[in-house]
């Protein structure tokens, strides 16, 4: 599984590396986004996090990221823990016009409190309000399966 989790990194290390430098020193937009979490697993509640996330476009439409911030969710019973992990993800945001958006990602889920690392995808979609603000709504699987719903704010 870490074999996995490496190669998935070093694949996105690379391929940043490839497209980023045709990007010709161009500034990333950073966004701060807290998060309600809703997941799907009968053994958690709800959830709530914070992603910092920076974006580099790549072509007029298509933007390239990277995430990390900390999620936790919430367990229904006491015998549970919190899942609480450390997302790093990249992936890329396709705007269909000027305010929508659908993005995908790909990365890890470091597992703190004795979870393990596990592979995270996801993708969703989004609408930009105006250049400083968005909103969004995600399912990713990081170990269990949840929906996020985001409120992002460009630094």
């Amino acid at each position: 599984m870490k074999i996995k989790i490496n190669l998935t990194i070093a694949l996105i290390a690379t391929a940043f590396t490839c497209f980023t430098t045709n990007l010709h020193a161009q500034t990333a937009k950073v966004t701060f986004s807290p998060e309600l979490l809703l997941p799907f697993s009968r053994g958690y509640n709800v959830g709530l996090g914070g992603i910092l996330e920076a974006e580099w476009p790549a072509e007029r439409k298509l933007g390239l990221t990277l995430a990390t911030g900390v999620e936790t969710l919430f367990p229904k019973h006491d015998w549970y823990g919190n899942y609480t992990f450390l997302p790093l993800k990249g992936g890329f945001k396709y705007y269909l016009d000027r305010q929508f958006f659908v993005n995908f990602n790909l990365g890890a889920a470091v597992g703190f409190n004795g979870y393990g690392t596990n592979f995270l995808v996801g993708g969703g979609v989004g609408y930009k309000f105006n250049n400083r603000i968005d909103a969004g709504f995600r399912i990713e699987d990081a170990g269990t399966s949840y929906a996020a719903l985001k409120v992002g704010f460009r630094l």
